[in-house]
């Protein structure tokens, strides 16, 4: 069993349950109806609050807030939820809303790095492996797949969501959909190529990058419309599981994609 480590100089209610090998440091405030789980870290002034239920090894450094009460006008007081998974990190300053929908939950999933000063609203779902850059605005509703990567200053506005694998430039704005596997430039925000470094990484192959390539080629520059590219997607590239992905994503889409 790992003993905690809790100031006397935290504020920790009572009716917080807290796992084992927990640090608190001073003037650390751990709200009631909170659940943290084994061998996080909680730095001076982060606040954790009401509805927030935190896996296993998170850290959470200093000025965050996490389960703030969400910014939407829809919002009538209730006990809503975050629910983050297990090995994140939160640096300073970060602000992160608990849903604003009863029985809602804004959720982050597991080893995502959340960068100083990111804001990210109500309802929204961060997948796993997520890198989100500095002074990052992730509006409510929004949805980030896995091994996504925000520089810095990234406005993702409403009901937006970003494809696993991809990477937004930074300073980009956007208001529609981004799929996945892409680089996308600042903006406007438009498609600028393949995500080829990350997916080499993570060990894709050259021909499905190829594939991938080529059924973008057919989307973005065909000159068609998106029913009618997506068809010759499927007719003129190699199907695979990435392939599927995209055609999915975007058929899926209610905002639209990028251009």
């Amino acid at each position: 069993m790992h003993m905690n480590t809790i100031s006397p100089l935290a504020f920790v209610s009572p009716e917080a349950k807290i796992g084992e090998g927990v640090t608190i440091h001073p003037f650390a405030y751990i709200d009631k109806n909170v659940v943290i789980g084994n061998n996080c870290t909680i730095m001076p002034y982060a606040s954790i609050l009401n509805g927030t239920r935190m896996g296993d090894g998170n850290q959470v450094y200093q000025n965050s807030v996490l389960g703030a009460t969400p910014q939407d006008f829809s919002y009538h007081g209730g006990d809503t939820i975050l629910e983050i998974g297990n090995n994140n990190v939160f640096r300073e300053n970060v602000l992160i809303a608990r849903s604003s929908i009863k029985d809602g939950k804004t959720i982050i999933g597991n080893d995502n790095f959340i960068m100083e000063g990111v804001h990210i609203c109500h309802d929204c779902k961060i997948d796993n492996f997520c890198v989100i850059g500095i002074n990052s605005i992730i509006a409510g509703n929004c949805i980030i797949d896995s091994h996504v990567i925000f520089s810095s200053q990234v406005s993702m506005f409403q009901d937006t969501h970003v494809g696993c694998w991809s990477m937004i430039q930074g300073g980009c704005r956007f208001k529609k959909d981004i799929p996945p596997y892409i680089i996308t430039t600042t903006n406007p925000t438009r498609y600028y190529g393949v995500n080829v470094k990350l997916l080499n990484h993570y060990n894709v192959s050259e021909e499905v990058i190829g594939h991938i390539a080529h059924a973008y080629e057919l989307i973005f520059h065909a000159r068609v419309s998106t029913t009618d590219a997506l068809h010759r997607v499927e007719e003129e590239v190699p199907m695979s599981e990435e392939i599927e992905n995209i055609i999915n994503f975007i058929r899926e889409s209610k905002k639209g994609i990028i251009s």
